[in-house]
């Protein structure tokens, strides 16, 4: 059995901002899972709700972001009929403040993948779940869908999913022969890069945790800006005040090996489902990168909404109406159609 502890009860409360249910923010979080990770117990923080039985959504959050996140879309799937459950990624919101290797998003996979496995499929009688995931937890979404396969994810929901396209075959081959170069100087310009990078990566990471620069930030790619309440900051905030998460910050935003993951590459593996629920305002992550992901990928189906980079937080009611539409398409648990075939042929 896994190692898991609730730490506090999941409440609701009423936005009289917007008329929707959401999660009642809580400064200590609401359920922990210990992931074995290289011979190390990491503390990984969940929230979950809804009925053992339904079938499961995972949500992923993004960069900088934590499960609370998704406070306005977790009350609102449980209440249609589904177990939600949402993860923090290692080294942010809730979860430990890890020192290890982030290269590609491959630990953040794993991560995913051992918390279905372990957390839960127990309650799910081993059924395949649908991930959702926004910004860099849409990446991470995928990476997990294609490499673990339909046994694990039934589906995948992009929100504004980020990732390295390949730019070209010969730029791709430049990256890996340069990574593959072993000889002293090579390491030693990699070494002396990342000393630098490390000091002006802390600075800049001291100033961007400050309430005031993340509020600042999050309205810029948020449509309705009165979505950036103070919980939201508070929440974004809280984590960053670790003693170690400056340097978290620093191994989470570079390579210390081998070339980037393509999200190309992913979709030639993934045989499920594919939903891009796009805030097509983003001005991150635009339409364009969901064109992009269509053609590499034709049976993908794209919802645009009048949102930004955070849709489901941005514009949750709209983002929860087209998300539940398309989980009640989905054929149903352990129905045909969730394999390659069924995946491509729409």
């Amino acid at each position: 059995m896994p190692s898991t502890n609730q730490v506090c009860e999941l409440a609701y409360e009423m936005d009289a901002r917007n008329g929707l249910q959401r999660i009642k923010y809580e400064a200590t979080g609401w359920y922990y899972w210990d992931w074995e990770l290289n011979g190390q117990k990491r503390k990984v923080h969940y929230i979950k709700a809804g009925r053992t039985g339904d079938p499961v959504v995972v949500l992923v959050h993004g960069y900088g972001a934590s499960s609370y996140h998704w406070r306005y879309n977790v009350p609102a799937l449980a209440e249609a009929g589904y177990q939600v459950y949402a993860v923090d990624l290692l080294g942010f919101g809730y979860s430990e403040k890890a020192r290890e290797d982030y290269t590609n998003g491959e630990l953040w996979s794993s991560q995913v993948a051992a918390f279905i496995r372990e957390v839960v499929s127990p309650a799910a009688g081993g059924a395949p779940v649908v991930l959702a995931g926004n910004s860099l937890g849409g990446y991470v979404s995928l990476a997990t869908a294609a490499t673990e396969g339909p046994e694990l994810v039934r589906a995948v929901a992009l929100l504004n999913g980020a990732g390295p396209f390949m730019e070209s075959e010969e730029k791709a081959a430049a990256e890996a022969a340069e990574w593959e170069d072993g000889n002293w100087f090579a390491a030693a310009k990699r070494s002396v890069a990342n000393t630098v990078k490390r000091g002006v990566m802390y600075f800049a990471f001291m100033r961007t945790k400050t309430p005031e620069r993340i509020r600042e930030v999050l309205q810029m790619v948020y449509v309705d800006r009165n979505s950036v309440d103070d919980d939201l900051v508070t929440s974004i905030e809280n984590p960053a005040k670790d003693p170690a998460a400056s340097e978290v910050f620093f191994l989470v935003s570079h390579s210390t090996r081998g070339p980037p993951r393509y999200v190309d590459g992913l979709l030639q593996k993934l045989q499920v489902p594919l939903l891009l629920l796009w805030g097509d305002k983003d001005p991150w992550i635009t339409p364009a990168r969901a064109q992009k992901i269509i053609n590499l990928y034709p049976s993908a189906v794209k919802v645009g909404l009048n949102s930004g980079h955070c849709p489901h937080d941005d514009t949750p009611a709209e983002a929860n109406a087209a998300l539940l539409d398309w989980l009640s398409g989905l054929p149903p648990v352990g129905g045909a159609g969730t394999g390659a075939a069924g995946a491509r042929s729409a």
